[in-house]
């Protein structure tokens, strides 16, 4: 704003400046030359009429073959001297002279230069007497173009009239000059010739008509110095000369005139002419250095009163430019403050619900009625919109909200009846292959009822299932990884013997979920997705990796930036490319404090880095027997060889959450409070065992002898392969009724043809079973294979993409 004020006012004030500047250069530099010119009227008018001299000497030279040597030599040296002296005048004038005068300086020191050899011409007689009289009326020609010029270039217009009045008398002057030397010449020579005469006469002529057609424009000395001259008797005796060769008689004087008394009378007219000019050119000359001091005042007035108001306008725009910025600094910080502090804090407090009463609670801006008033009243205008508006969106949210939670929680009541139901199926469903799609059915409803809990999430509540009581890591691991459609692909490492805590339970396993989903959704068919853990300083690191084509740097920084910082959901929804899996990842993320960072993999995939805090962890309770927290269900042979070598994927059990009971009983509970206490990672905490775990059914044992086999610790109750949002018990079945039919035992060779059995085959289950080979490489052999023959068998190979859910 200071610069609006201020680039006008320096602007003046320079123009002020230069305004005065020009003014007072172009006054001194036309008072300059006009001094210059009439210091150097003295030796410019004995100059001229040395050339005139000259011209009449070097003309009776001519006709009368030297009898005027001596006089002609005297005048050619008073020539020279008097044109060296104005040859440095002109030089001193030629900078500031008009271009005319600049033509006029230039020609005249050309002229001067031809004069010596013009002289050596005449001395030889190689000169004609007309040749002579033309070449001396040139150099004389090109000194009037000059004065002519200086009267052109005078700035004042009064001066420019006296001097070009004054031009006449010059002119007239030089032509009687001129009159003088033809008739001298012709007289001398015997009598002039037709080209001669003829000049003479128009000569005579013209320097005649010049005095008269003057006269008017003369000044009064002049005027009357004029009148005096034509009454003497030296203007009678040229005037009856005139007369005479006029008249004829070109051959000798008129009667009664002696040459001596025509030549006395010639230069005293010829004087008194030329002083005639002298005169008037000097008064011309006065009056233009008396303008031109008045000019040098004024510029120097006007200059000064140029920067003088340049200066006052420029303090008063200072003045009302600098309280101008201080009012728009007010309306600014009052602005920042209404749209920084006041509006998001009432904007908030709608969004959250609270009554506003928008009358009261808005403090509008108060600038008066001018323009800048009429800025803050549109600021207020623009602040009672922008809360209207938020107070209908949120609105519309609350409205869309519930509609939404009422939907994923419609939803997820539906899933968790279906997995009740596929549950009881598989419990009581004894065919393999029927086995198989109820396995599968019941991935397709964990991975439905997780984009179930997606939309409670991304509806700011928290999902349904909950836990109590801290789950050991390496639980909680099985259990997100068998929310996963291909948990067979799935190679979970060594994790530490650490627990989490139970409010942190279902979150972080829905987390893990989400990131092992990824994985395998977007790797190879073929390819293993690795999770590990280790503890580290802050807590305990886990690690999923995957072998698939990976991101691009810029993709996963942004990625990275998302998962640090979520956005608001409005936000990530209208994104080009809405991630809404890596969302809910990110919200689940901040909610706990856990850190997810995304890298490239050494196998050209990605590799996700969940960072749990140690205040999210506790001590992992050692005790004899496994405490019963989970369900226990048949578990496919793709879990089975997917993880463990000795134990099926189990889960983590949830109880029945508050808002489920709620749900049920009509009453809503708060959900269990998470834990903050730092505990150490590395001394577990023992604590008493816990009662001892019923052993299953004899028949149902046999369908895992290998297990039992090659696993040296106590038998462990097989886990559900889903993390179920159910109310299901949390103490293990009771042995199997007695009513239901035993499972069928294998026996080998059984269903071969008779022409391919061997003598050796034994129906009888051995007592003990030792391994020929490693345990690992026959569960890895047995996992390709069963891996192979699932791949061959689905009509549907490719894995459901969940690019625009998930990343």
């Amino acid at each position: 704003m200071l610069s609006i004020a201020f680039v006008p006012s320096i602007a003046l004030l320079v123009a002020g400046v230069a305004l005065a500047g020009y003014l007072l250069y172009s006054a001194i530099s036309a008072r300059s030359f006009i001094t210059k010119v009439h210091d150097s009227s003295p030796i410019a008018v004995q100059f001229f009429a040395a050339v005139q001299q000259e011209r009449q000497l070097t003309l009776t030279e001519l006709a009368t073959n030297g009898s005027v040597r001596p006089q002609l030599e005297q005048v050619r040296a008073k020539t020279d001297s008097t044109g060296a002296g104005q040859g440095q005048n002109l030089a001193g004038l030629y900078d500031q002279a008009p271009p005319r005068v600049q033509a006029s300086i230039n020609q005249t020191a050309a002229n001067l230069a031809q004069l010596p050899e013009f002289r050596a011409k005449v001395d030889a007689g190689q000169v004609s007497l007309l040749d002579a009289y033309t070449f001396y009326n040139r150099i004389l020609d090109t000194y009037t173009d000059g004065l002519l010029g200086v009267a052109e270039g005078t700035p004042d217009a009064k001066t420019a009239y006296l001097r070009a009045t004054a031009m006449p008398l010059f002119v007239a002057a030089d032509q009687m000059a001129r009159s003088v030397a033809l008739a001298s010449g012709g007289i001398a020579n015997g009598g002039l010739s037709d080209d001669e005469f003829n000049a003479f006469i128009a000569t005579v002529g013209a320097y005649h008509a010049g005095f008269d057609n003057a006269v008017p424009e003369m000044i009064p000395s002049v005027a009357q110095q004029y009148n005096a001259l034509k009454a003497s008797p030296a203007w009678s005796t040229v005037t009856a000369v005139e007369a005479s060769i006029i008249g004829g008689n070109h051959r000798t004087l008129p009667a009664g005139i002696t040459p001596q008394q025509w030549q006395a009378a010639t230069t005293q007219v010829a004087g008194a002419l030329m002083n005639l000019y002298i005169q008037q050119s000097t008064n011309a000359t006065n009056v233009e250095i008396d303008t031109g001091n008045r000019d040098l005042v004024t510029a120097i007035a006007a200059g000064a009163a140029a920067i003088i108001l340049a200066l006052i306008v420029t303090v008063i725009a200072w003045r009302l430019s600098t309280r101008l910025v201080r009012r728009l600094h007010r309306l600014r910080e009052e602005t920042l403050e209404m749209a920084d502090t006041r509006l998001p804090e009432l904007v908030g407090r709608v969004r959250n619900g609270e009554d506003v009463d928008l009358d009261t609670e808005m403090s509008l801006l108060d600038h008066g009625e001018d323009e800048i008033g009429q800025v803050a009243d549109a600021f207020n205008k623009a602040q009672q919109t922008a809360v209207a508006a938020a107070v209908d969106e949120a609105k519309t949210r609350e409205g869309t909200s519930k509609v939404f939670l009422n939907i994923a929680h419609r939803s997820q009541v539906l899933v968790h009846r279906q997995l009740k139901a596929l549950d009881e199926a598989e419990r009581k469903q004894e065919d393999p292959d029927q086995l198989d799609l109820l396995f599968k059915l019941d991935h397709l409803s964990t991975r439905a009822r997780r984009n179930a809990e997606n939309l409670i999430i991304l509806g700011g509540e928290r999902p349904g299932r909950q836990w109590r009581n801290p789950v050991a890591l390496a639980d909680l691991i099985r259990g997100a990884t068998a929310e996963t459609e291909d948990y067979a692909r799935v190679n979970v490492g060594k994790m530490p013997a650490v627990a989490v805590n139970g409010p942190v339970v279902a979150d972080l396993i829905h987390l893990l979920a989400e990131l092992i989903d990824n994985a395998t959704s977007f790797s190879p068919p073929q390819s293993r997705v690795e999770v590990w853990g280790d503890v580290v300083g802050r807590g305990v690191v886990l690690e999923i990796e995957d072998q698939g084509l990976g991101m691009e740097a810029e993709q996963i920084d942004e990625l990275n930036s998302m998962l640090a910082d979520p956005p608001d959901f409005s936000m990530m929804a209208l994104s080009a490319e809405p991630r809404l899996g890596l969302f809910v990842v990110a919200r689940l993320a901040s909610r706990h404090g856990i850190a997810v960072t995304l890298r490239p993999s050494a196998y050209g995939g990605t590799r996700a880095i969940v960072l749990v805090r140690s205040e999210l962890l506790t001590p992992v309770q050692l005790a004899d027997e496994p405490e019963p927290s989970a369900v226990s269900a048949p578990v496919p042979p793709q879990a089975q060889a997917a993880n463990h070598p000795s134990l099926p994927v189990r889960r983590p059990q949830a109880v029945p959450s508050a808002e489920e009971t709620a749900r049920h009983n009509g009453t809503l509970g708060a959900p269990a409070a998470e834990s903050t206490q730092r505990v150490d990672l590395f001394r577990p905490a023992r604590e008493q065992q816990p009662p001892a775990q019923p052993q299953r059914e004899p028949q149902h044992q046999a369908r895992q002898p290998q297990h039992q086999a090659r696993s040296p610790q106590p038998s462990r109750p097989s886990q559900d392969t889903r993390t179920s949002r159910d109310t299901r018990s949390s103490q293990p079945p009771g042995p199997l009724s007695p009513d239901r039919p035993q499972l069928p035992r294998r026996r080998r060779q059984q269903n071969l043809a008779p022409q391919l059995r061997t003598d050796e085959v034994t129906y009888e289950e051995p007592t003990s079973y030792e391994p020929r080979e490693d345990p690992d490489q026959a569960r890895s052999r047995l996992a390709s294979f069963q891996q192979g023959t699932r791949r061959a068998r689905s009509t549907d190979p490719a894995a459901t993409d969940f690019f625009g859910e998930h990343r």
